[in-house]
């Protein structure tokens, strides 16, 4: 039996609804993710799909720990990552990737697939010196079947 690899459990995150400027009162809250629990083991692929405005890209965030959860957890290889910071946070999100619901509008149609797998060597030198990336772009391509020059 695989293991998990992403453990989601009872994953909350409400928005208060203030009103007020100087003296805030909460009135209420937006529920934009409400008690979701998912389980995804190593090789697996899990594609949330849903209305515009039902909580996806919010979960996401949650995930990625950009936005701190209401309640519930997200364990990530059995670490909980809401207790991670700096360092370590930045170590957890290279290893973790989103594509968002359109992809078409992060993507430059005017680059090449090399010049665009490439792009994250730039803000993360440490994965591949300035040296070394053209071929490790090359590696990652071939090991798709894509030719760097799309």
């Amino acid at each position: 039996m695989t293991e998990n690899i992403l453990e989601v459990r009872d994953l909350v995150k409400h928005y208060p609804v203030t009103r007020g400027v100087v003296f805030k009162k909460t009135i209420g809250h937006v529920k934009a993710v409400d008690g979701v629990s998912l389980e995804l083991k190593a090789g697996e692929t899990l594609g949330v799909v849903g209305e515009s405005g039902c909580g996806k890209s919010t979960l996401a965030r949650v995930l990625m720990n950009l936005e701190r959860p209401t309640a519930g957890s997200v364990l990530y290889k059995g670490q909980d990552i809401s207790r991670l910071s700096g360092g370590a946070l930045r170590r957890l999100r290279r290893q973790i990737q989103l594509v968002m619901q359109d992809p078409y509008t992060s993507l430059n149609p005017r680059m090449t697939v090399g010049d665009l797998i490439g792009e994250p060597f730039e803000i993360h030198p440490e994965v591949a010196p300035k040296g070394s990336r053209r071929d490790k772009v090359k590696e990652l391509l071939d090991l798709v079947g894509l030719n760097p020059e799309h």
